[in-house]
């Protein structure tokens, strides 16, 4: 055994100074076309994802310290709804409507 061992390592080592390949081939481990589009489009949609739960957390951790803060007016009901009221009588003209 160990003289086929020794034998394949000097192959090896003829191969890799007349043809300059000194690197064994290792083509198996890349995926194919398909598998290595499906494998970039799992990647992003996890970086994605991970922005997105890691900004949740901050302000969810932000809030829980701080206490829950918005800029948002406080306007009572009855001053809203009266507000949606008048944006709902606006009479629809042609350039407002949808194609």
């Amino acid at each position: 055994m160990m003289e086929s061992l020794l034998q394949w390592v000097r192959d090896w080592d003829e191969a890799c100074t007349y043809a300059r390949e000194c690197v064994p081939d290792l083509s198996f481990f890349v995926p194919g076309e398909p598998y290595s589009a499906l494998a970039s489009i799992a990647g992003a949609c996890f970086i994605v994802w991970w922005w997105n739960d890691t900004k949740i957390r901050r302000i969810l951790l932000r809030e829980a310290h701080f206490g829950a803060k918005h800029n948002l007016p406080d306007i009572p009901t009855k001053e809203l709804t009266a507000i949606i009221g008048a944006a709902r009588s606006v009479p629809a003209t042609s350039e407002h409507q949808a194609a």
